[in-house]
């Protein structure tokens, strides 16, 4: 009886081993033809991944093999491990219903904002966070993946099985997938069936972007540009899973939790954009000089250094090596710096703002010292406030990335190619101190009180500032202010951690990418603050200090005189450039259009993606300028009704919220049309509330040599 059980399982794992031998070469048969049809189909629909994989060779040596069911799977040579189990379609069918039913989508938290410059666009966004205050504690919560997704991000490929059974279950506008293992995106060529998923997406307008053989130190820098191309919005309403467990699978996915805040961070809004022209136009009226391309100190000085100064707390403890040694640095003032520097009795040779906002000209007079600042060289960018010019001799100021008045002028004017746009100079002015010390070619750069966080939330700037009082102790409500936002614990730049708020960590990542971009600069930080990468750790008692005194005054003139030049552009030329008719078109569409739009997931994705695309065809057009005034609240409009959109699963929601958001953001959209005529008179007159907490000057503090 029991020989009769083991012929028949013999006879039985023949048949098997028949089926799969049958299978295995029917699988060789189809894999290249596959192959082909895919790649047939990349170069088709995204050219970039059928070059290179069109002469690919694999780093790790692998094969695929199946079993009788004839599905193909990958075993890895080296160590004879199959890449899936015994059924690999089973595995991503059973993985993609279970994220799909356990998910949930995870969403942006906006609250109502302070108006404190009366801005259309904080208004309204208050206006949507009211509404959804009121209304979202009556309807039902979405607590699954629906069947419309705005995003999602799906970290490795493996054999691409995963795909086939998500788009059956739900359609995903944009899907990001990041894959670092070149061999396994090769190896689905093979597999997985691209050519019919690139035609669908196709078909249904529907967004893939590929990230191959990406590490974690490249990713942001990837990641940041593509979903700018398709809308930074949609990243107010994701949910992300990984396909399979791998070292480089979870360093990516840590790497995008801890740096998400830079997908947030740095979009702009309408009215803000409308200080921008209207200042930097007033600046050019006022003929302020320009920076010129191409200009180097390196070539009028010998190996002077140059000292950025922050007004970080760690500034007390150098403020001393300043004092003693400013004749042999050339002096960068960044910001509320120089109310600690003028209690100390430094005067920098350079003083540098970025706020565009009015509060900049009317901090400086809390200096009360206005011969002291008569004869510093002020340098700023082109959208400062144009009354901080009265508090010096000399201005001067070079143009600001993703500002409007850049491209509006790049798009009219012959004789723009010869001036320079700034790199690296937000979000703070800490930032675009150390931008201007390399733009300008100095070489060695040293940076104090360059702290981008605090170890004591009682010593969060310098003590000698106007943050603290005559007698050092801190302002109450400025303490508040400086440090309610911080959440976030950082490396400090001579150990221990520093505490920081969001916007310190994008002011750390910039200064980061500006060295990177610049090797050829010596940067040392001496700031017992935050660590920056590119930065060599350095205290100032460790600095090795030449006995060299330079002519700075001359140098300071070398600078304004040889390195900046006035536009020949006249306000009726900007005038004539900034595009009103067009710009009234634009709005009339957008308005038009969602006056129309069908209430449900998919309809609203679908305008928002188009009109975002509309934006980006004007970006590449004359009227460029015309992008970056609307993108930015674009972007933030759609977040929030993108992330309505996906909080709730309740009958109700069209009539409740949905509706009446979108009429909120036609409203605004209303006023923005109307408002646009008057954009060059747009000069911020706001007096700023939070001023009047400042110390105001009335002694200064002479230190023994």
């Amino acid at each position: 009886m029991d020989m009769d059980k083991d012929i028949q399982h013999i006879e039985a794992e023949i048949i098997r081993l028949q089926r799969q031998k049958e299978q295995e070469q029917a699988m060789i048969d189809v894999l290249p033809v596959r192959f082909d049809n895919n790649m047939a189909a990349f170069k088709k629909y995204i050219p970039s991944v059928y070059e290179q994989f069109k002469t690919y060779n694999p780093a790790r040596p692998f094969r695929f093999f199946c079993n009788e069911n004839g599905i193909p799977n990958l075993l890895w040579l080296d160590s004879n491990t199959a890449f899936y189990g015994d059924d690999p379609y089973q595995f991503a069918k059973a993985q993609v219903e279970k994220i799909l039913s356990c998910s949930t989508i995870d969403k942006f938290s906006f609250n109502v904002e302070d108006d404190l410059f009366n801005q259309a666009h904080v208004q309204y966004l208050n206006k949507l966070c009211l509404l959804y205050e009121n209304v979202s504690v009556e309807l039902e919560r979405l607590t699954n993946i629906p069947e419309h997704v705005p995003m999602i991000m799906m970290f490795g490929v493996g054999l691409g099985y995963q795909f086939s059974y998500l788009y059956e279950k739900c359609s995903v506008r944009n899907l990001f997938v990041f894959e670092p293992n070149l061999d396994l995106f090769y190896a689905s060529l093979f597999s997985f069936d691209w050519d019919a998923l690139l035609q669908h997406l196709d078909r249904e307008n529907l967004s893939l972007h590929l990230f191959l053989g990406q590490d974690e130190e490249s990713l942001m820098s990837d990641l940041l540009p593509a979903l700018h191309k398709k809308g930074a919005f949609w990243i107010s309403s994701v949910f992300a899973f990984w396909h399979y467990p791998s070292e480089k699978i979870f360093s990516l996915v840590e790497r995008i939790k801890k740096e998400f805040y830079l997908l947030k961070s740095g979009w702009g809004f309408f009215d803000d954009n409308l200080f921008a022209l209207a200042h930097s136009a007033k600046n050019i009226e006022n003929k302020t000089p320009f920076l010129l391309k191409g200009k180097d100190i390196s070539s009028f000085t010998n190996n002077l250094p140059a000292l950025v100064i922050g007004n970080g707390p760690s500034l007390d403890e150098n403020i001393q090596f300043i004092k003693d040694n400013q004749g042999k640095f050339f002096l960068f003032s960044c910001g509320s710096s120089i109310t600690a520097l003028h209690k100390a009795g430094i005067k920098p040779d350079v003083l540098l703002a970025v706020e565009r906002t009015k509060s900049s000209a009317d901090f400086l007079a809390l200096l009360n010292d206005d011969d002291y600042l008569r004869d510093i060289l002020f340098l700023s960018v082109d959208i400062i406030h144009p009354e901080c010019r009265h508090y010096f001799n000399r201005m001067a100021v070079g143009f600001k990335p993703y500002e409007p008045m850049h491209g509006l002028l790049m798009s009219n004017v012959n004789n723009m190619a010869s001036y320079a746009q700034m790199d690296g100079v937000n979000p703070f002015v800490g930032n675009t101190g150390l931008s201007y010390a390399i733009t300008l070619g100095f070489k060695e750069i040293y940076l104090c009180g360059i702290d981008n966080g605090y170890k004591n939330p009682q010593h969060h700037h310098s003590k000698l500032s106007n943050y603290y009082d005559d007698n050092e102790k801190p302002i109450e409500q400025l303490t508040k202010l400086v440090t309610q936002s911080a959440c976030y614990t950082i490396p400090g730049n001579f150990g221990g951690e520093v505490t920081t708020d969001r916007l310190f960590c994008v002011s750390i990542k910039s200064m980061e990418s500006l060295l990177k971009l610049h090797e050829h600069v010596t940067c040392y930080n001496c700031s017992d603050g935050a660590a920056i990468e590119g930065a060599i750790p350095l205290h100032t008692s460790d600095v090795v200090m030449n006995n060299v005194i330079h002519d700075k005054i001359a140098l300071t003139d070398i600078i304004y005189n040889k390195f900046f030049s006035p536009l020949d552009v006249t306000r009726k030329d900007i005038e004539e450039f900034m595009a009103f008719d067009f710009f009234d078109s634009v709005l009339e569409k957008m308005i038009s259009d969602w006056k129309h739009v069908e209430m449900s997931r998919s309809a609203v994705s679908e305008q928002m993606q188009k009109h975002f695309e509309y934006l980006v065809f004007i970006s590449n057009t004359r009227q460029r300028h015309i992008f970056r005034v609307l993108v930015g609240s674009v972007n933030y409009f759609f977040s929030f009704i993108n992330t309505i959109m996906y909080s709730f699963d309740d009958i109700r929601m069209n009539d409740k919220i949905v509706s009446p958001s979108i009429a909120i953001m036609i409203e605004f959209f209303e006023v923005m049309k109307s408002t646009y005529p008057e954009a060059l008179n747009f000069i911020d007159e706001s007096d700023c509330e939070i001023l009047q907490f400042y110390r105001k000057n009335t002694m200064r503090i002479n230190f023994d040599n």
